[in-house]
């Protein structure tokens, strides 16, 4: 429960991918009944590997509103993580392991700061179905639990495919473990063993063919970007404090070190083959797969999930064992406080730029333009994609929405088709490298310039101080705070 603590006072979760899907999901409960949002986006649903919150929202939004609903989903995820990092623990150790209170950390990982919401969610499923398998192995009903895992890993796969792809590791990890022989004679049966148990979690194989086959090739690439890994990495912790931080992700280096070498504790033969099993992974994919970025790198939480939940202390180590429980129950509520006090800032900044929108005229089209991640402090703004409630509060366009191949997507931008400022990333600026603390009316300007006026009548600028900004001819000045301003082009 302390997990959702950071939620307790805010109203927009500071999830910056989390923000454009939120302006998505407006469009895809409202498309039908507002001709303003049908001038400028269509929406198609298709069967793909990357629904979850999608489905959640349809229910839970006609009850709550779009933008509670939201609120109470993101809330929610860390509880469904952290509450299979227990069960996983359980099911394999007997008990709730100290090491096991160290990954939870990670269940607020960078991973989901980004917002990856349908891919957090996935993971996490795939981490619940994965300890149910455990629970419920060598127990009577074959046929019901077969049908039951076949159903329940089609879920995981519709809430994102790479949470699919976990599930299949792990349970694969596990039934190798279960079936090992080091007799060289043995391999072919074992194997046919393991495919003959495992069988239920591979169903979701047919509808991955069937998703990448109808919808086209998806842009893959940044093969063995072996610098971006190692940043993921060191960015695995990443939220609002740089020390805090690098700190705890070295602290649970050590840790997972410890449990390797130590023999003072036991470790859980499938969970060490799921973790290697992880790092082979992140070492091997591309960074873009599928259209989705961070293809590889979102992956080391996970890898630091199941390799610590692998370790568990022995009857030797039972002081040792109050002491890393203690820590790590005191480190998670350092950092669970430092993300509320982030959090209350990033929500009282979205509270004042969003006054902006005050005066906007329903189905207005909006260019935001802002600073580029490589101007972003570690703790970065999260303005990226804040331009996009402009879609919630005022059947806006905005030039920040995906307009990409690859069978993710379900919306489609319109108002500015065939412009450069049809899709993310167009609302980041070009700065010049150094340039990020300088002087950027220069840029602007000229990034206003490129702007088509038939297409847009607003320009919303977010984390950039416009103070300085010069005067341009037909565009006329609405709203400034300190870090953000709108602009209306002149019809005259």
């Amino acid at each position: 429960m302390l997990s959702t603590i950071p939620f307790w006072f805010v109203h927009t979760p500071p999830l910056i991918d989390f923000l454009a899907h939120i302006g998505r999901y407006h469009v895809q409960l409202h498309l039908a009944d507002s001709p303003a949002l049908q001038q400028s986006w269509d929406f198609h649903w298709q069967l793909v590997g990357n629904l979850g919150v999608e489905l959640l929202i349809t229910p839970l939004a006609p009850v709550l509103g779009l933008e509670r609903a939201a609120w109470l989903i993101a809330l929610a995820l860390p509880l469904v993580m952290i509450s299979a990092i227990g069960r996983i623990s359980r099911a394999l150790h007997g008990e709730l392991t100290p090491f096991a209170i160290v990954a939870a950390w990670f269940a607020m990982s960078y991973p989901f700061q980004l917002g990856f919401v349908n891919y957090w969610l996935g993971c996490a499923l795939a981490f619940h179905v994965f300890a149910s398998w455990v629970e419920t192995t060598g127990k009577n009903g074959s046929v019901m639990r077969a049908a039951l895992f076949a159903a329940a890993s089609c879920l995981v796969w519709l809430a994102h495919a790479y949470g699919w792809v976990v599930l299949v590791v792990l349970v694969g990890a596990f039934e190798l473990c279960r079936s090992w022989n080091r007799a060289p004679g043995a391999w072919p049966s074992m194997v046919l063993v393991i495919l003959r148990r495992a069988w239920p979690v591979m169903i979701p194989a047919v509808l991955m063919i069937a998703w990448r086959q109808g919808n086209g090739a998806a842009s893959t690439g940044h093969f063995f970007d072996i610098g971006t890994k190692v940043l993921g990495l060191v960015w695995t912790l990443r939220d609002q404090n740089i020390w805090l931080d690098t700190l705890s992700l070295l602290l649970a280096i050590g840790l997972l070190y410890f449990g390797i070498r130590s023999r003072d504790v036991r470790r859980n033969p499938t969970l060490l083959v799921g973790a290697a099993s992880f790092l082979i992974l992140i070492l091997l994919m591309p960074g873009q797969m599928f259209g989705a970025v961070y293809a590889d790198v979102r992956l080391w939480p996970v890898f630091f999930i199941v390799g610590l939940t692998a370790i568990a202390p022995t009857g030797r180590m039972k002081r040792g064992s109050a002491i890393i429980a203690g820590i790590a129950l005191a480190v998670f509520a350092i950092r669970i406080v430092a993300m509320a006090v982030g959090f209350a800032a990033y929500d009282s900044a979205y509270v004042q730029h969003l006054q902006a929108l005050k005066d906007v005229p329903r189905g207005a089209s909006i260019a935001v333009l802002t600073r580029p991640p490589a101007c972003e402090q570690w703790r970065a703004p999260r303005v990226a994609h804040l331009g996009s409630l402009a879609i919630v509060r005022r059947d806006a366009f905005v030039n920040s929405q995906w307009d990409a191949s690859g069978g993710q997507q379900l919306l489609t931008p319109l108002r500015a088709r065939g412009t450069a400022f049809n899709a993310d990333p167009s609302q980041y600026i070009v700065v010049p490298p150094g340039g990020c603390d300088s002087d950027l009316s220069a840029t602007l300007a000229q990034r206003i310039a490129q702007i088509p006026r038939d297409r847009f009548d607003h320009v919303w600028l977010l984390d950039i101080d416009a103070s300085q900004l010069a005067v341009i001819p037909g565009l006329r000045r609405l709203y400034q705070d300190d870090r953000s301003a709108l602009f209306e082009f002149s019809r005259e």
